[in-house]
This record gives structure tokens, C-alpha cells and sequence, in this order.
């Protein structure tokens, strides 16, 4: 009998997670081979706290781990973005102002990083070393779980917003203005008409759900975040019932169980986050926001103005494709969309372009949601063509039904994704894609942990589809034949004197602030400034793990190369983006 020093990590994660062992107070829900991973999965529970854990054992020395979040948000106030710079500005065991900087200094991470996505937050690190994956989990863990932010206000004023008063040289208050980190970085991100259009086009297909908010944040509603509502939201929705947790790559399912229990899920050690928590006065959260369905709904038409030069007009068509959970769906829909739209010479965008309605036509799949839809989008739109440009879609669509879908321009797209998925060319590590794109169907059912990870059987599934009409039928269900669909047009318009409501609110705020207001906001400031500018104490930086040269091992050797004619098979990825 080997030992399990030398098995594979395949052959490890198999002998160790059987389904309905029990260790370390996890329990083996189930266990798969993943073909297109070159991997077993291994669906885990940990029942005292609730975390929800994905375990892809594969001989990737490049190994990874994330923890996820389900941030679903209530209003633009960006309150998941800001939270999700502020949890990486030190933590209750990591009590620096940078963990994640002083890390890259010495860490031989891969990735290191975090995303907020429009319903869930990710925090995913990689490294080709064990010990160092350690070291990132235990900080990233302690960072989510326990973050500076319940006892530092000053980290939310930086990473959301907070008033900035100048004054002249005499000292007379003459400008109140908005600053934070976020609020600056999501004015930028709306300065762009495209982002601007897609968020309107959410608007309207998800009126009432989570999607109908910016998750980025609006610099409109983002001041009306309040320290007090920005704590409420990490404890509702930071805690591990509400978690998604992946490991992957060649490692020891027994340590990083073991790890994870023993720092940050049992009984004991939730027990200390607790009663953290409690000295600080922070109460019992309530239920985390709801990740409701919309029900469907069609928008012959509505418009939005935004200032910007007139060559910015857009037109915007978006089409529900179905449930993120209907795999054959939303990959078929987004291979029809591609074949239809990918080309200057691909049938439908030949008619759009061909009618003279504006310039270029380009479309993608949003399937990083519950309810995956199709966007396209016009651009340079000539004035009033919103409803001829629908009109043009639907006769193509009518003739496609008529007289067929091309059937190589299918079988091509076919082809072309599943080579993309089988090569797995990410530029970035596996692990790391593959976690953001395992939540993007575990996020919304438990049951669904790698149904997002096995592509295979759904291409080979739609090859043979090609005999038939499934696409010339899928075409008429998602633009003939629609339920849930929006028509959006975003007109530019020019900039007035009176077109910038923020600067009336602050200047209104100003006139009405009283002495003392003011120069609790010049002493807020001060404070701001004085606690970036100070330096961590030697105390607080020794407190990060650092990697020893005994954690280094021998330098691996070269991979090697693969013949051309076997490929290892990737997951399935984030579709088509703009």
C-alpha cells in the first residue's frame, strides 16, 4: 500500500473524501470526476457553521483558494464594492493597514486579489507554494471574517466616502467636496457610455431584484452610506453560512481541512469571533438581502440621457436567456448569438449593417447571473432607429427561422469555444477562474456546485442538435416569440451649467453647515491624513506569516510539453464579455 506521500493528488483526495466521512468537522456530501478538469470534486459541507466547500483535487501545482460571498445589493449605494476594499485593510489577528501589499513583497503568490460581482463578492489567491497558499488563506480568512473596520470608521471614510472642505487662503470655506476610493473609482467607471447603457439595460429587464442596483456603486447614492449601515451589511452577509469556499490543485485534503477548522469554523473559534464581535457592541445580524427572480417583463422602449459627445449614441436590446442553472440554454444561446453576431459577414449583423441604423453592432451573454441575458448593442446610433433596429432583429430572425440557421457558421462557433474551454488559456491561475466560474451556478443552488464546470456532454449534446432545429427554435423562444426583453436607447446630451446635481447638493450642504460642522470636517480629515500617512508598528507587521526558506523546495521541473493532440479540457468559463 503506497503512502500518501506518494499518490497522486487524485489518488489522495480519493483515498481521504469518501462520501459520508467525517473529519474535522466536514462531511462529504459527494464525489465526482470532472473530465474537462483533469479532476475529482468533492462537494463538503462543515456542519457547525454552515460554509459550503468545493474540492478540486487535480495535480495543478499552481493551487488556489476563495471564499465567496452572496451580495445581493438593496440600493447603488456600493456598499459590497466598499466592503470589499476596506475587509483587505488589516484585520483583528493582522492589525496592518496593508496586509495584501506587505504580502506581494513576500509571498510567491500567482493572484492576489478580490471581485465584486452584481450578487456575490470573491476573494481568491493562488500559489505554486503550500505553505504560502497557507499563509494567504489565514490572511484572507481573518481579513473577511474579523476586518479592522468594527473598530477603524477611518477606513470607510478612505475606501467609500467622506467630506473634504477647502478654504480659501484666509481661512473662509469655499468648496465641500466628495472623496473615498470607491466613489472616485466608480465616477470614472460611470464616465463610460457602454457601462452607463448595460446598467440602464439591468434596470429594466430586473426592476425588481438586486440586479436593478449598481453594485459598483452610483457617486449619486454612494454619500448616503452611513458607517452604521456599512457594518450591518458586513455582519449580515460576511459569515460563513452565507459562504462559498474552493480549494484546488495538488494539495493535502486533510491539512486544509483541518486549517480551516480549526482557525475560522469550529465551535471555539467562532466562539472568540463572537464575543470580538460582542466587546465591540456589534449585535446579532439579521437575514442577509434576498436574491429574488424577476418575473417576466417586456419594455417596448425607454430612453436614458447622459452628457457625452453625440458619437456615444447607443441602442441596447436585451433578451432573458432563462436560468443560469439551465446549462444547454445559456451555452446554446450564447454559440446562436455569436453565429448570428460575430461577424461583420454573420447574417444578422450583415442586415443591421446593411439598413444604416449607426455603426458598429456588437453583443455579448451576461451569464454571470441568476437570470442570464443577451445584450445588443448599436453604437453611434443614428437619431430615433431604437424600434427600427428591433424591427431589422426580427426580420432576420423571422428569415433565419424560415430558411435555416447556417449550419457551419454554428458548427464553427461550436468548434471555436469548445477549442477556447479544452486550452485553457486564462492568463491568469486555473484555480482562480475556475472558483469564480463554479459560483456561477453554486450561488444559486447548493445542489449545483460543478454543474458549471462540465461543459463536455453539453457541447456533444449540441453538436447533435445541428440536425435539427434546436437553434431555429431557440431563436424564435428568445426574439420572436419573447416574454422578457428591453429596448433601451442612451442619448447624449450637452452640459449645461445647471447639469451637475452633486455639486447643488454639496453647495447646498455647505450653506446650511454650521461653524462647528465645519471644522469637525477639517479635524475629520486631519485624522484621515494622519492615520495613512503612519506607519505600521514592528509589532503589527510581525504578526503576517512569512514564508522560510525551508518552505521553499527543490525548483520543479519543466512541465512537459503535451502532444497537440490531446489537450486537457478547462471549465466552463464566463461567456462571451463586452
Amino acid at each position: 500500500m503506497p503512502s500518501t506521500e506518494s499518490m497522486s493528488a487524485r489518488e489522495r483526495a480519493a483515498k481521504t473524501l469518501v462520501p459520508g466521512a467525517t473529519m474535522s468537522g466536514f462531511t462529504v456530501k459527494s464525489a465526482e470526476t470532472i473530465d474537462e478538469l483533469d479532476a475529482e470534486a468533492y462537494v463538503i459541507d462543515h456542519i457547525a457553521s454552515g460554509a459550503r466547500l468545493l474540492f478540486l483535487a487535480c495535480e495543478d501545482e499552481n493551487k488556489a483558494f476563495a471564499i465567496g460571498f452572496k451580495t445581493p445589493p438593496a440600493n447603488d449605494t456600493g456598499v459590497f464594492h466598499i466592503l470589499e476594499h476596506s475587509v483587505l485593510c488589516g484585520s483583528a489577528k493582522f492589525p496592518v493597514k496593508e496586509p495584501f501589499v506587505d504580502l506581494i513583497k513576500s509571498s510567491m503568490q500567482t493572484f492576489l486579489n478580490a471581485m465584486t460581482y452584481p450578487d456575490k463578492t470573491i476573494y481568491p489567491v493562488a500559489s505554486t507554494n503550500e505553505q504560502d497558499l497557507y499563509n494567504l488563506m489565514d490572511v484572507y480568512m481573518d481579513a473577511v471574517l474579523n476586518p479592522a473596520i468594527y473598530t477603524k470608521k477611518a477606513i470607510f471614510e478612505q475606501e467609500g466616502w467622506h467630506y473634504e472642505l477647502d478654504r480659501t487662503e484666509d481661512g473662509t470655506p469655499q468648496r465641500l467636496r466628495y472623496n473615498g476610493v470607491v466613489f472616485n473609482e466608480m465616477k470614472g467607471a460611470l464616465s463610460d457610455p457602454m457601462d452607463v447603457l448595460d446598467n440602464a439595460v439591468n434596470r429594466t429587464l430586473f426592476p425588481n431584484t438586486a440586479y436593478a442596483c449598481e453594485s459598483g456603486g452610483n457617486p449619486r447614492a454612494i454619500p448616503s452610506l452611513t458607517y452604521e449601515q456599512f457594518l450591518d451589511t458586513h455582519a449580515r452577509h460576511y459569515n460563513l453560512a452565507n459562504s462559498y469556499i474552493t480549494l484546488y490543485g495538488d494539495l493535502d485534503p486533510k491539512r486544509a481541512l483541518a486549517f480551516l477548522n480549526e482557525r475560522y469554523l469550529c465551535d471555539e473559534a467562532r466562539a472568540h469571533d463572537a464575543a470580538a464581535r460582542g466587546a465591540r457592541g456589534i449585535e446579532t445580524p439579521g437575514a442577509p438581502n434576498e436574491l429574488a427572480r424577476q418575473e417576466p417583463i417586456v419594455c417596448d422602449y425607454t430612453s436614458i440621457d447622459m452628457v457625452t459627445t453625440p458619437d456615444n449614441a447607443l441602442v441596447g436590446l436585451g433578451y432573458v436567456l432563462g436560468d443560469a442553472l439551465d446549462r444547454k440554454r445559456v451555452i446554446a444561446a450564447d454559440i446562436l448569438f455569436e453565429a448570428l453576431l460575430g461577424t461583420n459577414e454573420a447574417p444578422m449583423k450583415k442586415a443591421i449593417l446593411a439598413a444604416n441604423l449607426g455603426g458598429d453592432v456588437t453583443s455579448y451573454t451576461s451569464a454571470a447571473c441568476l437570470q442570464p441575458y443577451e445584450l445588443i448593442i448599436l453604437q453611434n446610433a443614428q437619431p430615433d432607429v431604437a424600434r427600427r433596429l428591433r424591427e431589422v432583429i426580427e426580420q432576420s430572425a423571422r428569415e433565419l427561422v424560415d430558411a435555416g440557421i447556417p449550419r457551419d457558421r454554428l458548427e464553427a462557433v461550436i468548434c471555436g469555444n469548445e477549442f477556447d474551454l479544452r486550452q485553457r488559456d486564462y492568463g491568469t491561475a486555473d484555480g482562480v477562474v475556475i472558483a469564480c466560474d463554479a459560483l456561477s451556478t453554486w450561488l444559486y443552488d447548493d445542489a449545483a456546485a460543478t454543474l458549471a464546470l462540465k461543459y463536455g456532454p453539453v457541447y456533444e449534446e449540441l453538436r447533435q442538435e445541428l440536425s435539427g432545429s434546436y437553434f431555429e427554435d431557440l431563436l424564435r423562444e428568445l426574439v420572436l416569440d419573447t416574454n422578457h426583453s428591453a429596448l433601451v436607447e442612451l442619448k447624449p446630451q450637452e452640459a449645461s451649467d445647471g447639469d451637475d446635481p452633486e455639486a447643488a447638493e454639496l453647495a447646498a450642504t455647505l450653506e446650511k453647515a454650521s461653524d462647528e460642522q465645519l471644522a469637525a470636517i477639517d479635524a475629520d480629515v486631519e485624522a484621515l491624513r494622519a492615520a495613512q500617512e503612519a506607519e505600521d508598528s514592528p509589532e503589527a507587521r510581525a504578526t503576517l506569516p512569512r514564508l522560510h526558506v525551508s518552505d521553499i523546495g527543490p525548483r520543479p521541473a519543466p512541465p512537459c510539453r503535451a502532444s497537440t493532440s490531446r489537450i486537457s479540457a478547462p471549465p466552463a468559463p464566463s461567456l462571451r464579455s463586452p
